[in-house]
């Protein structure tokens, strides 16, 4: 019988793109490497070097509470643990992970799926490089998820916020794993991370309107004998959900974001003056896809040799004159999810979820 995997005792496989080192075992979790054959060449390479189909396997070990067997009772299902720590990974280190399935769970042993492991992907993207990100640098190490271990440690933590937290993550992982084989999903991925993140937000009554909108229903509430309740109607509907996503973003970003980027060339990385019309764009493209169905992937993905331009180099030339024009003003896939990586990392930081070593409280340091 001690053979026989523990009921408590919870086991999942998960990979990444890149190559990461180090562990992490805290308060019944544990995060250990799982290890290629090391007589094998082929195996051992695909661990070592940085390609297209190199990866690094983990595990995921944790403690549960007994099973309660009860009639009727089912097994609960923990693989939904894996692919909350896999986007918590992916924002921290801004590289994309793969959940492969629980291996041992509920006291029975479980086959992974591994067909993730046979696909090709792009070494020069930063989200699969073996590089730190050029914003919030993370070393590639698993003993850094102490900076945001309280995301699953602290139940002191505010609900709203976690539960914003995780679902815009979930659609950041998703993401990265579909830009390299559907761009447009992925794209519209980030887009709804951004919209996450800005419904967590309250905003004053008129701080989503223009000043034309403003001086429009001032003249309304001046003008009716009813102007006033008219106005809050309409004034209600215009709060629209594109100005909400723009105000969120530029309101994470800082102006230290500015003065590095990923993109090679000075030219095609972001500028402040023109950020906010370009954070406006991408909500535009995301909507034109939604109505129209116009293909844009090949725009926005275009990456010359892990140039990682983040900003259009003039303008697409495209049947649709109008997606031409937000082409041209939108960030590219390698530039939006620069942005959303960054935006995840300061909404956790200023909600206390994500702390710099060298802040960490000296009972939360781990010994790398």
């Amino acid at each position: 019988m001690a053979l026989h995997p523990q009921e408590t005792i919870q086991k999942a496989l998960f990979s990444t793109t890149s190559h990461i080192v180090g562990e992490y075992e805290k308060n019944g979790i544990l995060l250990t490497h799982a290890w290629p054959d090391f007589s094998d060449r082929y195996s051992w390479n695909r661990w070592a070097e940085e390609d297209s189909v190199s990866r690094s396997a983990f595990i995921l070990a944790f403690e549960t509470k007994p099973i309660k067997k009860e009639k009727g009772e089912r097994l609960p299902e923990y693989s939904p643990m894996a692919e909350l720590i896999c986007s918590y990974l992916s924002v921290l280190f801004g590289k994309r992970f793969d959940n492969h399935g629980v291996i041992e769970g509920s006291g029975f042993f479980h086959i992974p799926d591994l067909t993730q492991f046979g696909q090709l992907f792009n070494p020069h993207l930063p989200q699969n490089s073996n590089t730190p990100r050029i914003d919030f640098p993370v070393p590639l190490n698993l003993v850094e998820i102490s900076r945001i271990d309280r995301l699953f440690l602290d139940g002191t933590l505010d609900s709203k916020f976690i539960r914003t937290f995780q679902g815009a993550a979930k659609f950041y992982l998703q993401a990265l794993q579909n830009a390299e084989h559907n761009p447009e999903v992925a794209y519209l991925h980030l887009i709804t991370t951004g919209e996450i993140l800005s419904n967590f937000h309250k905003y004053k009554k008129d701080h989503l309107l223009d000043d034309e909108t403003k001086q429009a229903l001032k003249n309304i509430r001046e003008g009716l004998p009813d102007g006033a309740q008219v106005a809050d109607f309409i004034s209600g509907k215009l709060r629209q959900i594109k100005k909400r996503f723009v105000e969120t973003i530029v309101g994470l970003t800082e102006q230290d974001f500015f003065q590095r980027s990923e993109a090679l060339e000075p030219f095609a990385r972001f500028k402040a003056d023109s950020f906010r019309d370009l954070v406006s764009a991408a909500y535009d493209l995301r909507s034109r896809y939604v109505h129209t169905g116009i293909p844009f992937g090949e725009w926005v993905s275009f990456n010359v040799s892990g140039m990682n331009n983040e900003i259009q180099i003039g303008k697409p030339v495209v049947e649709d004159k109008e997606q031409s024009r937000i082409l041209a003003k939108a960030p590219t896939y390698i530039g939006l999810e620069r942005i959303m990586r960054y935006c995840l990392l300061r909404f956790a930081k200023v909600n206390g979820a994500y702390v710099e070593p060298n802040t960490l409280p000296a009972s939360d340091k781990i010994d790398s």
